[in-house]
């Protein structure tokens, strides 16, 4: 102990004891604390804020599908207690990450929080009052382990060569080399780090000490008991009869009220929860993978069988998702570059207009291909302002799917569903909807629009020059196509102010009818 307390200071605070820790702990567990209070205690920490956004944007914590920004949101997503216990976690985590990925650290770490998971699935079953403590005391039940394989990797090394000799059991070996247990270590650190007397006595194997209550008693053998299980599953605890898991099974089948099958499928669905989202942990999936070899026990290698498929399964199928959103970045970059030399091919354009005396259909029309050609816009329109103001009748038009706009953009000003572009026209401002299909902008469009044209996202704004205004111009993407992106906004602006500028230096201010586009 003298030891490991020596190395520990070397290494200065853990972060997993640190004052932000605590603080969290403090406030999620205050009775009259609200979410913006612990929101504020988890932002102190940058790294920490930023890996619980990401467990908080998972599937596993985030069923609405709606992104979470916010820490506060976070907190009222998962909830006080939860979020305490995943703060302890990645911290414990950062505390104990081997720069040199030692596999033996990674290996405890990510049976720590297998342990803390499936701990307090089990307690729920057994009727726990406090399951989140559970989790606690699920999560620090290795701690001690993981602490000598820290601080002391050499002699741990050793003792896990003992240990596949198999000559001695795992807690003579312990007994031998360090001159106790892995869980006495472990009740030592965290009571002197100040956990409360429930979560300390929790630590150790065997029967509960004299005098702790029932619960007490039951928290520490589903722990305990977890344990033992997943040590087997990973074969890190040899079968040295060949029916150690199955009576461990049984044990904690009368524990928890759970036959032993519906008890395995506890213990794999935590594995699958943990391998969905091993990555905001800062683990690899390569922990989570148990080796296949026989035992000697007909359903421990089944188990181990499953879930061994399992995580090489999700890691095939992370491995192709990655390919995936890897081909599908390139395919953006190279979208990406043509669009921009486009733009500038379309841009000088439009300078060499203003210089000479192009017509105004010249200007307005490399002005809408221009929008289309550049960006990721797919429709385009140029709507002329006609008999004073009280028409609009789209003229230039580029782009796909161009019926419905063509047939639409006949806008009379006496009309109530035509009222909104002639109040964008009539204000002098562009109006920007992202996404059409958000319910908000659902209400307030207008009906005969949305079901005629079918907008994914849209920017309309009149087009005024030197004073006078000539009408609207109109560009969206299709409902299939999704919001419009930033980008898009930015190169409808861009050509828009060119139009005007060209327009007015020419001074093409007139009243000629302009000639229809071609069709193609």
């Amino acid at each position: 102990m003298n030891t490991i307390y020596a190395r520990l200071d070397r290494l200065g605070d853990l972060p997993v004891f640190s004052a932000t820790v605590n603080q969290i702990r403090q406030i999620s567990s205050a009775g009259d604390t609200d979410a913006m209070a612990l929101a504020i205690a988890v932002m102190k920490d940058a790294n920490l804020t930023t890996k619980l956004l990401r467990l908080a944007n998972s599937n596993h914590y985030n069923r609405s599908g709606g992104k979470v920004t916010a820490i506060s949101r976070a907190v009222v997503l998962i909830g006080f207690e939860r979020i305490r216990n995943l703060c302890m976690t990645l911290k414990l985590i950062e505390s104990f990450a081997d720069q040199e990925r030692d596999t033996s650290v990674e290996d405890l770490l990510v049976a720590a929080v297998l342990n803390a998971a499936t701990a307090r699935d089990l307690a729920l079953s057994a009727g726990v009052e406090d399951v989140e403590e559970t989790y606690i005391c699920g999560l620090l039940f290795s701690l001690g382990e993981i602490v000598v394989a820290f601080t002391l990797p050499e002699l741990y090394r050793d003792m896990q060569i003992m240990r596949r000799e198999r000559r001695l059991s795992w807690v003579n070996i312990q007994q031998q080399a360090l001159g106790g247990e892995f869980v006495s270590i472990g009740r030592d650190l965290i009571q002197s780090w100040g956990f409360s007397k429930r979560v300390v006595s929790s630590l150790r194997t065997g029967e509960a000490p004299v005098g702790c209550s029932e619960q007490e008693r039951l928290n520490q053998q589903i722990v305990s008991g977890c344990h033992q299980l997943f040590e087997q599953i990973y074969q890190r605890s040899p079968q040295l009869q060949g029916d150690e898991y199955t009576e461990q099974l049984v044990h904690m089948a009368e524990l928890t009220r759970l036959p032993p099958e519906k008890l395995e499928e506890t213990l794999n669905h935590s594995v699958r929860q943990l391998c969905d989202h091993i990555d905001q942990y800062g683990l690899s999936h390569r922990a989570l993978i148990p080796p296949v070899a026989a035992s000697g026990n007909e359903s421990l290698d089944e188990m181990t069988r499953k879930v061994a498929f399992y995580v090489h399964a999700r890691q095939e199928q992370q491995r192709n998702k990655q390919k995936q959103e890897d081909a599908y970045a390139a395919e953006q970059r190279q979208r990406l570059a043509e669009y921009n030399q486009r733009q500038l091919q379309y841009l000088e354009k439009m300078s060499e207009l203003m210089t000479g005396q192009a017509p105004t259909t010249e200007i307005l029309l490399t002005c809408v291909e221009g929008i289309e050609a550049s960006s990721s816009l797919e429709r385009v329109v140029f709507c002329l302002s006609v008999e004073g103001g009280k028409q609009l009748v789209a003229k230039l038009l580029e782009g796909e799917q161009l019926d419905p706009l063509m047939v639409y953009f006949q806008l009379n000003r006496e009309d109530p569903q035509h009222r909104l572009f002639f109040h964008i026209l009539d204000r002098g401002a562009a109006l920007l909807v992202p996404d059409a299909r958000d319910p908000g902008w659902q209400n307030r469009l207008p009906k005969a629009y949305l079901h005629s044209v079918m907008p994914g996202g849209l920017i309309v704004s009149p087009l005024i020059v030197s004073g006078k205004t000539l009408g609207l111009l109109y560009a969206d993407k299709t409902e299939t196509s999704g919001p419009v992106e930033d980008r898009d906004f930015k190169v409808f602006n861009q050509f828009l102010v060119q139009c005007r500028i060209a327009l007015e230096m020419g001074k093409h201010l007139t009243s000629a009818p302009l000639k229809k586009q071609q069709e193609k």
